[in-house]
């Protein structure tokens, strides 16, 4: 299959052998001015980070990516859907073999075969309607110490096109996303990531800071809240936390 390396128009895309962590640096790009489009890759990164301040593992031969986004902050969560569709549309076109196993996990992670692969982290510029999107794609096998959930590689199985093709080809599905959302609201966005959500109508266990909370993976709220149905048939919607379908890893 052949992928074009096109950029979105104005797009502008760098790479670097090694940094601290792409979201940091662009952040810092973007309190200095920086618009939209800005896109930074590194083939390795020291000190990379996924959700609440979590190390993310980053050695070669594995996709980080971050991309400076135009969002205003009340609504920017939104734009995390955005970027879970993106990868799974960049995945799917870039490898060959079987990507029917390919889910999202709220709130932004993608599983294969029960094994998450990639995750996103979306981070704020302050006092600018701006954000910065990271991504983190498993290309090869990665040893992640004390992980919380199954992690697992686009390899082995199938065969990946160069790093910087899969950057180029989330860049434009991420660009077609954000174009639908901005034209069309958050609706087709959410009807598009449960369509291929993992654990609808399952059993959840949400693990939030002070509390943990078993129920029913009922829905997704109008806003991208999880909503889930506790003993009794109460809801409670979930804007943030930690999400398990089956027994938690002890770590």
């Amino acid at each position: 299959m052949t992928v074009s390396n096109d950029l979105p128009a104005g797009w502008r895309f760098k790479c670097v052998p090694e940094i601290k962590s792409t979201n940091a640096e662009v952040l810092k790009l973007a309190a200095g001015g920086e618009e939209e489009g800005l896109v930074l890759r590194a083939e390795q990164q020291t000190k990379g980070r996924g959700r609440r301040g979590r190390s993310w593992a980053s050695p070669k031969g594995n996709l980080y990516l971050s991309i400076l986004i135009n969002a205003p902050l009340v609504i920017a969560g939104q734009v995390s859907f955005a970027a879970a569709l993106a990868l799974y549309d960049a995945i799917e076109l870039v490898i060959s073999g079987d990507t029917s196993g390919l889910m999202y996990k709220w709130p932004n992670d993608l599983i294969l075969d029960g094994a998450k692969v990639a995750g996103v982290l979306l981070e704020a510029v302050p006092d600018r309607d701006q954000v910065v999107v990271g991504f983190g794609v498993n290309v090869v096998p990665t040893e992640v110490e004390n992980a919380l959930y199954p992690v697992g590689s686009l390899t082995p199985g199938t065969v990946l096109v160069e790093l910087d093709t899969l950057a180029f080809s989330i860049c434009r599905a991420l660009e077609s996303w954000l174009k639908k959302w901005r034209d069309m609201g958050f609706a087709p966005l959410r009807k598009s990531w449960l369509d291929r959500a993992q654990g609808l109508h399952h059993p959840i266990l949400v693990q939030l800071p002070n509390e943990s909370l078993n129920g029913t993976f009922e829905n997704l709220a109008e806003d991208g809240g999880l909503i889930i149905r506790q003993g009794g048939g109460a809801q409670r919607v979930i804007q943030a936390g930690d999400v398990f379908f089956s027994p938690r890893k002890e770590t």
